[in-house]
């Protein structure tokens, strides 16, 4: 199976502590990588298209889905917000769920990173409420 690179776990970790620091909302939910995902929406939502966008998400999901089988319960509406996160967050356990968000945000860092490449997916992640990403060696 095709996992998550180490890198793209290690900056989807980074992005999620920043959210979790950043918002107290965040810091007692599982959900903050995909709060993290939400917040980039905007900002690459104007770059691509809302709908670019949400084409890029709903593929990262099913490259994670492959990894964290609950996440093919999950289906992104258009405004990049996720139908069933609500009832998954009900019935799975806060670990799973966290493991799940860090798994997409990566896959979704993976696909912005080969379509436009490391450097400039941190620098525009960079310019995203303040994220300070640098690269890995």
């Amino acid at each position: 199976m095709n996992r998550t690179t180490p890198k793209l776990r290690i900056y989807a970790e980074r992005l999620i502590a920043y959210e979790m620091g950043q918002n107290a909302y965040s810091q007692s939910k599982p959900t903050a990588g995909f709060v993290v995902i939400e917040t980039l929406n905007p900002h690459f939502g104007a770059l691509m298209g809302a709908a670019g966008f949400r084409a890029l998400i709903s593929r990262a999901l099913v490259l994670a889905s492959a990894e964290v089988a609950w996440l093919s319960d999950l289906n992104v509406k258009a405004d990049c917000s996720f139908e069933g996160l609500n009832q998954v967050e009900a019935q799975a356990n806060p670990e799973e769920i966290a493991t799940g968000g860090l798994v997409l945000l990566a896959r979704l860092l993976g696909l912005l990173v080969t379509l436009i490449g490391e450097n400039l997916t941190l620098q525009l992640l960079n310019n995203v409420n303040g994220f300070q990403l640098v690269p890995e060696d």
